[in-house]
């Protein structure tokens, strides 16, 4: 794909992740519509947000004991902190990922409002691996944007039913929420989870677990929190004098907290050729440093997003994309 188109892409996206409007808890709104494990009846009629989230969630699975046990450890260690703090006390509602469990959402609500999220994936030997986590209202499954797309591809008929048989998944990629619209007899259509933008192609990441996130096994602790004050802006968009900037060289974890620490305006992360894949370009300002009893190794997730509200893993960054510096650009 021409870099250039990406760019473009990517630019229409992040303009459209500003009027995203956020979901409600799973379980209020359930009753509301039947889900069938993500495919839609030819009975169903979606005429709100709130019904076109649960064709996709309607149906409740049993949410495993260890996967409640390690949400709830990062919730209670996300709450200590003073931009987390309205995660104190706040229920957790749990929604699969398909295909099957291979992932679940869990949303964070305090007084009937959604408070942030959390987005796990199952691994290979049985644990679960937190894939990333984010507070504030703005959820990664977006049920307003997949309603207006849902109707701009006309796969809402008259009267607001869905066309027969077109199932709709939400799916995880690596970094970035995905709704996966599958209409009969056509293929597949991807869209951003936060947007509604339809995606280029398949993710190459999807259903994959990050490459070094923070694992279920042993307690959790939140050793170490980075958040600069910034003097300039977090969106890569408003001047494009970075693209001019040099790449950093980052060797490892330590070479990303230096560059974190010493920058007022913080780092531009895109991924050249693969954008679209990771939702980039988008900019860094802060760290969580993570650690497990028993171990030495921090596990970094680095915070993007409005007012770093987004937290994505650091080793996932560091493996498939590139840092350049805002402050080169003198926004």
């Amino acid at each position: 794909m021409n870099p250039a188109n990406i760019l473009s892409f990517t630019k229409k996206t992040a303009a459209v992740v500003l009027l995203a409007v956020s979901l409600a808890p799973a379980g209020d709104e359930a009753v509301l519509a039947a889900g069938n494990g993500g495919t839609a009846t030819p009975n169903v009629t979606i005429n709100s947000a709130l019904l076109a989230r649960s064709v996709v969630f309607g149906q409740q699975k049993a949410v495993p004991a260890s996967l409640r046990s390690f949400t709830e450890q990062v919730v209670d260690e996300l709450s200590n902190q003073d931009s987390f703090q309205d995660w104190k006390r706040a229920g957790i509602f749990y929604d699969p990922l398909g295909p099957g469990t291979h992932g679940w959402l869990a949303t964070v609500s305090r007084n009937g409002k959604a408070v942030g999220y959390l987005i796990l994936t199952s691994t290979d030997d049985g644990q679960y691996m937190l894939s990333e986590y984010g507070r504030g209202e703005s959820m990664p499954y977006n049920s307003q944007a997949l309603y207006q797309r849902l109707q701009q591809l006309g796969l809402l008929q008259a009267g607001s039913k869905l066309s027969g048989g077109t199932s709709i998944e939400a799916r995880y990629s690596a970094l970035l929420p995905v709704w996966k619209i599958t209409p009969p007899g056509k293929k597949a259509i991807y869209l951003h989870g936060m947007t509604g933008e339809e995606l280029p192609m398949q993710p190459s990441g999807m259903e994959k677990a990050p490459l070094d996130g923070l694992s279920s096994i042993g307690r959790l602790k939140l050793v170490g929190a980075t958040q600069p004050k910034r003097t300039g802006t977090s969106d890569p968009y408003e001047n494009l004098l970075w693209l001019q900037s040099p790449k950093l060289s980052f060797r490892g974890d330590q070479d990303l907290i230096q560059a974190v620490k010493a920058g007022s305006s913080g780092l531009v992360f895109t991924s050249p050729g693969h954008n679209a894949d990771y939702g980039a370009p988008f900019v860094v300002t802060g760290l969580h440093a993570w650690k497990a009893d028993g171990t030495e190794k921090e596990v970094l997730f680095a915070a993007s997003g409005p007012d770093g509200s987004r937290y994505l893993p650091a080793a996932e960054l560091l493996a498939h994309g590139e840092f350049r510096s805002l402050n080169a650009s003198r926004l």
